[in-house]
């Protein structure tokens, strides 16, 4: 597959002299609208992808990135007024239901029907999909895992299960629980005198209350996003217990950034729970420092716990440049340009059976293999309701104050958590 993908590549390079020459006679168009790929490095990487398709499908495509939000009143403006612009929508499954709901989206069902070669996954259909019909298609998914410094390895508890090479070394943690964790990250404060677990918690762009809520949802909190309930009391507090133990980095550290790569890569962090876009990026940058492990259990449930959502891409209603829309999603979906697609984006998972089916020993493929292995194993999944609440960042903002007082180790009680599930019901649509 690999091979594959660098001649794929290598024809894109090539291919970019002799669009500047032809662009004068070219006619097709393509207007794409992006909401994801929000980091510079990937808005760069899929520039790669857009010169592919460009060389091949003779298209010239106007690329706009967005956020979500101005993404939603974009379409529903341009369908208000009769006045659509924009051809191809990229949406995550927590943001399409305005989508679906507004009838802003043309039906793709044949599209995707003709696609005689690929198999994509039914797993995201209650989202993208309404009365039957298909009106986004997935092209990538995510799952939260965990990843530890082999540095750490010196301190790991005996009960933690392992796989070990010819020569007794550690090679992937292969089941942890939740209080083997906590375990493992007092015993590196015991041990070498500093703290080296927590969960980046920068404000602008957080994404804190994904690894919060899958850890709640692993000691069986029964919904997501549920501040109150026991199973949710019971994540909080381990928090706190690891706080008040000091092995959890600081505040002023942990707020320098929004994902574990950073802190990864310097050495900060050496336990870590999170999206397996950006641990796969920690990994592939040195994978000889690292040993991958899947989302972590909690011994009274015995389940892990994550959240997980897919991005997709779409149609919009009265598009004028059809075939070169049905083009886009032809291509991004063929299974070499997506396993390419999915491994730069850090190892993310494809929605695709030829792609998963054929993984192998790259570092982007352990990284796939380990959210799958997350997957298969049972664990609670859920998906983002974000439009359940008037303010997703509000939402964020509320797990990012408790967790700064788990940060001072003292309990959370559940009269502290009902005040803060208070706030949460308060930003519900009414």
């Amino acid at each position: 597959m690999l091979k594959k993908v660098l001649g794929l590549l290598l024809v894109a390079l090539l291919s970019v002299s002799v669009l500047g020459c032809q662009r004068e006679e070219e006619t097709r168009e393509l207007n794409l609208a992006i909401s994801g790929l929000q980091q510079a490095s990937e808005r760069v990487f899929f520039k790669t992808f857009i010169k592919l398709f460009e060389a091949e499908y003779d298209v010239v495509v106007n690329l706009t990135y967005t956020t979500q939000a101005d993404l939603k009143t974009k379409i529903e403006t341009e369908q208000t007024s009769q006045n659509v612009v924009t051809d191809v929508v990229m949406v995550d499954t927590a943001n399409m239901t305005p989508y679906l709901l507004g009838n802003w989206m043309q039906d793709v069902t044949a599209i995707v029907n003709g696609f005689e070669d690929r198999t994509i996954t039914t797993m995201f259909d209650a989202s993208t999909t309404k009365d039957g019909k298909t009106y986004f298609v997935p092209i990538s998914f995510d799952i939260y895992i965990s990843i530890f410094n082999v540095a750490a390895l010196e301190y790991i508890p005996s009960t933690v299960d392992v796989t070990k090479d010819a020569s007794n070394k550690i090679t992937k943690i292969d089941a942890i629980t939740w209080e083997e964790f906590a375990l493992w990250a007092k015993n590196v404060k015991v041990g070498t005198g500093l703290a080296k677990t927590g969960f980046p918690m920068a404000t602008a762009g957080s994404q804190l209350l994904y690894p919060m809520g899958g850890m709640a949802l692993a000691f069986g909190s029964t919904s997501y996003p549920l501040l109150n309930d026991a199973g949710a009391l019971a994540a909080w507090n381990l928090i706190a217990d690891m706080a008040a133990d000091g092995s959890i980095l600081t505040e002023a550290k942990l707020s320098e950034t929004n994902q574990p790569t950073a802190l990864l890569q310097s050495g900060d962090l050496w336990l870590s729970f999170g999206h397996m876009g950006p641990i796969g990026t920690a990994y592939a940058s040195a994978p000889a420092n690292y040993v991958l492990g899947p989302a972590p259990t909690a011994t009274s449930t015995g389940k892990a716990g994550s959240t997980a959502g897919a991005w997709t891409f779409g149609i919009v209603k009265g598009a004028a440049n059809q075939t070169a829309a049905a083009d886009w999603l032809e291509f991004i979906t063929n299974p070499e340009i997506n396993y390419l697609y999915c491994s730069g984006l850090g190892g993310v998972i494809s929605p695709i059976k030829e792609v998963v089916d054929q993984l192998g020993t790259s570092n982007t493929d352990k990284i796939m293999a380990a959210g799958l292995s997350v997957l298969n194993s049972g664990a609670k999944v859920t998906g983002l309701p974000t439009y359940l609440y008037t303010s997703w960042q509000g939402v964020k903002d509320i797990y990012t104050e408790l967790y700064r007082t788990l940060l001072t180790g003292a309990d959370l009680t559940q009269a502290q958590a009902d005040a803060y599930q208070a706030q949460l019901v308060a930003l519900l649509v009414k």
